[in-house]
Formats: structure tokens, sequence, C-alpha cells
């Protein structure tokens, strides 16, 4: 992973800054300060730039979501009609077999019993 920032953590903490005669040097400070105040520019940008983005996927998994739910029920429709038409044609195919079965008894004659 590259190195995106000018400090890690414990270079912060680990910052010593030399003590002139009235205190800490301040250039050291500024310098110190404005590479701290860059990270964090940084970090602001990168996480305005994340939160675009996840609000982005968060919208896209709602859609997704939606879609599967009209594809369930589409689905659900569907078996229940491929259900009702075997039911049908089934019911279409004995109601076929009674009529050969009664046109061959009365062809045939009345000796004949039909078969179920």
């Amino acid at each position: 992973m590259a190195k995106d920032t000018n400090l890690t953590a414990q270079e912060i903490y680990d910052k010593e800054f030399h003590v002139d005669l009235k205190g800490y040097a301040p250039g050291e400070v500024d310098e110190f300060l404005d590479m701290v105040i860059e990270d964090y520019q940084g970090f602001e940008e990168k996480m305005q730039e994340l939160g675009t983005a996840l609000a982005r996927y968060e919208d896209r998994i709602k859609e997704l979501q939606q879609q599967v739910f009209a594809l369930q029920t589409e689905n659900q429709n569907l078996t229940e009609k491929v259900n009702a038409d075997f039911v049908n044609a089934n019911s279409d195919q004995v109601d076929l077999l009674k009529r050969i079965a009664r046109l061959e008894q009365a062809v045939f004659g009345k000796d004949q019993q039909p078969q179920q």
C-alpha cells in the first residue's frame, strides 16, 4: 500500500521539539503542524469520497433488493401457474381416458370392464 500521509501516529507521538531561549522553536512547530494539517485535509477528502461511494453503493443495493423481490414474486407466480397447468393437464388426460374407456365399452360391448 502506498504511503498516503506524511506522518504516522507513532511519528506524531514521538515528535520532540527543540527548546530554545523562548521555548519551542516556532518555525519547527509550524512546519510540523503544517504536515499534520495536510494529513488531516487528505483524510477529510478521503472520508468525503468514501462517504459518497458508500451512499451510491447503498442506493444500488436497494435497487437490487427491489429487483430480487420482484423476480421472486414473478417466480412464485410462474410456479403457481405451472402447477395449476399441470393439474389441469392431468385432469384433462384423466377425462380423455374415461371417454376412451366409455367409447371402447360402447364399441366392444358391455362385457368389457374399463380399466382404471
